[in-house]
């Protein structure tokens, strides 16, 4: 790990990103008693996860024909039964 101080970081900044870029950590001291305070890493991609299907994922999309339409009076109807 390379280690430099907030001058050296700030006139070498171009250069610094192309080190890190390629691998490189570099940290960062800040005042007289160099005391580190940030770390510059490259930045890993993340994998996106593929998504597992849950309670349903055997049953895929169902519809009986084109026509059906789900209707607050279809749904409810028999709710009345229930209270």
């Amino acid at each position: 790990m390379k280690q430099m101080t907030v001058g050296e970081f700030k006139a070498q900044f171009s250069s610094v990103l192309e080190q890190v870029m390629d691998g490189e950590e570099v940290q960062i001291l800040y005042g007289r008693a160099k005391k580190p305070v940030a770390t510059l890493t490259q930045i890993e991609e993340k994998k996106k996860k593929r998504r597992i299907p849950g309670l349903y994922k055997d049953f895929g999309p169902y519809w009986e024909d084109e026509s059906f339409r789900l209707t607050p009076e279809w749904l409810f109807d028999d709710m009345d039964d229930l209270l």
